[in-house]
């Protein structure tokens, strides 16, 4: 059995809260257009299935599985699913042993998933394994290698630090965003598309929050005061630079 990431940023009540503000169409808008009626869709990491659900109301009649580590976070995503009668499945699965058919699916999405992952080739090839021959993989990563922030005083930048080598201990990559083509290739994948993009929070103390529960809860409650400080400044401004990636199986 292959040994479960290390998920840093948990899943707790704020974690929840801070992923069920993400849709697809700004989320997924990278591979928005590829989705299409009658699809049947795998969403990897799915979270608490905001974007799973919007994958689903697009392509209905389709169906769309989510799949996520901790299935508490499901509840509210399912009752939607049920109230507006759509064909969604959700259940706790790690991405790299995948309960699932060969060729099952007609595309795979992840998102902010493979930067958690200690060995992102595995979990590449059970997806493959489940995607149909013709069939695509669209990926989406943060790399903290292009984050912006401002201002961005000393304190601050070790706060950020303190967080990224929280993240690597655990197995992860601060920078998949960029690997993410490298990673559809290796694998096999062809007319490989990639991009980039920016995500500007309306409000920093979403993500300051976000991040300082975090780092109190690995004991660096100075670079979470840091954060919590820095996000009242009035010209706050953190950009989150994403990383993404589309693949095909021939």
């Amino acid at each position: 059995m292959t040994q479960a990431a290390a998920y840093t940023p948990g899943h707790t009540g704020n974690a929840v809260t801070f992923m069920s503000r993400r849709r697809a169409n700004t989320h997924a808008a990278f591979a928005f257009d590829l989705f299409k009626p009658g699809m049947a869709v795998l969403d990897c990491g799915c979270g608490p299935g905001t974007i799973t659900l919007d994958l689903a109301r697009r392509v209905a009649p389709g169906m769309v599985a989510g799949i996520d580590l901790s299935d508490a976070q499901f509840g509210e995503s399912r009752a939607t699913a049920e109230r507006e009668g759509l064909a969604v499945r959700f259940e706790s699965a790690q991405v790299t042993e995948l309960p699932f058919a060969d060729g099952r699916f007609d595309a795979v999405f992840s998102h902010a998933l493979f930067e958690h992952l200690p060995d992102p080739g595995a979990a590449l090839a059970e997806i493959v394994r489940v995607l149909k021959p013709g069939g695509f993989v669209a990926l989406r990563s943060p790399d903290w290698g292009g984050f912006l922030l401002h201002p961005y005083p000393p304190e601050v930048a070790a706060a950020i630090a303190i967080y990224r080598a929280i993240q690597t201990r655990n197995g992860g990559d601060t920078e998949a965003g960029r690997k993410l083509p490298a990673y559809l290739r290796a694998i096999g994948l062809v007319r490989i598309r990639p991009s980039a993009s920016y995500e500007i929070y309306d409000d920093p103390m979403h993500i300051a929050e976000y991040l300082a529960l975090q780092l109190d809860r690995s004991g660096e409650s100075p670079a979470a005061r840091a954060l919590r400080e820095w996000c009242r400044h009035p010209d706050a401004l953190f950009a989150q630079a994403w990383g993404e990636a589309i693949g095909w199986k021939s």
